[in-house]
């Protein structure tokens, strides 16, 4: 199960306080859509079917549940700890906000966690999609400075192409930690909570997810469903909308039945 949160904390709008979540994390919830379907709210988010979602893995014993990105369109009418209140084992859900229209744009990525005085949020946002886009400092910062603020107890959150953060060397073949960011987490984080926009298919990707899960450890990326190519053909494949690797190897993770449509709903347990 999940511990209590705890640590530093700082003031957020609205004069709530953001309390740095200090998760332990053993059942894990992994949900994508395809984010093409509208469903009856009129919303391509994950609105219509979070309270359906949520009640499935709860009731499976999950204590944390991972959505894909572009989550939540977020809106006057819908709360999302709202949802969060009669939860049983779900202590911990991690979703992104965004703006959605001919082109969809990322806001903030919140991870919603049980605390003492109940549920509360914190807040991240993603730092960068390649390596290309950042210079050797930039990058120097992340490891140093935001890579802290992304380890959640047992768990450490990179969102979408940030595990361009470690590099492919095409002259030797592999993956190496040029930047020290796999060398930066804590041998107790056992789990790299990797939420994604979009599929990628490039094949440094596993390799770089395989590369962070080595040494005991866990890596979840869960993707959209989707995506067009240029000649409008959908690029989402017949396997499920995630990958799971542990200790250098590729963990299959099966999908669940249920009747929501145009949603997948995975569990790892890691206990």
């Amino acid at each position: 199960m999940l511990t209590k949160s705890g640590g530093s904390t700082k003031q957020i709008k609205d004069g709530e306080t953001d309390i740095t979540p200090n998760l332990e994390i053993t059942n894990l919830g992994i949900v994508s859509r395809d984010y093409g379907h509208t469903y009856r709210n009129g919303y391509r988010d994950f609105s219509e079917a979070l309270p359906a979602v949520l009640e499935v893995l709860d009731d499976k014993g999950c204590d944390a549940v991972l959505f894909s990105l572009f989550s939540i369109i977020p809106r006057n009418d819908l709360i999302v700890s709202n949802y969060l209140k009669n939860l049983k084992h779900i202590k911990a859900v991690f979703l992104e906000e965004y703006h959605d229209g001919d082109e969809r744009q990322a806001e903030r990525f919140v991870t919603y966690h049980m605390t003492q005085r109940g549920w509360s949020e914190y807040e991240l946002t993603q730092k960068f999609g390649t390596i290309t886009a950042m210079d050797q400092k930039d990058i120097e910062d992340f490891v140093q400075n935001e890579m802290p603020r992304r380890i959640l107890g047992n768990s450490c959150v990179l969102l979408c192409g940030e595990t361009n953060g470690v590099k492919y060397s095409s002259s030797d073949g592999r993956v190496i930690d040029s930047f020290a960011l796999r060398a930066t987490i804590p041998k107790k984080v056992n789990i790299v909570l990797n939420p994604i926009h979009d599929r990628m298919i490039r094949f440094e990707m596993k390799l770089k997810r395989k590369f962070l899960s080595e040494h005991g450890r866990w890596v979840v990326s869960v993707w959209n469903k989707g995506k067009k190519d240029k000649n409008g053909k959908k690029r989402d494949g017949k396997a499920p909308a995630w990958t799971v690797y542990y200790n250098g190897e590729e963990s299959p993770i099966l999908r669940i039945e249920t009747e929501l449509p145009a949603i997948e709903i995975g569990i790892l347990n890691i206990a």
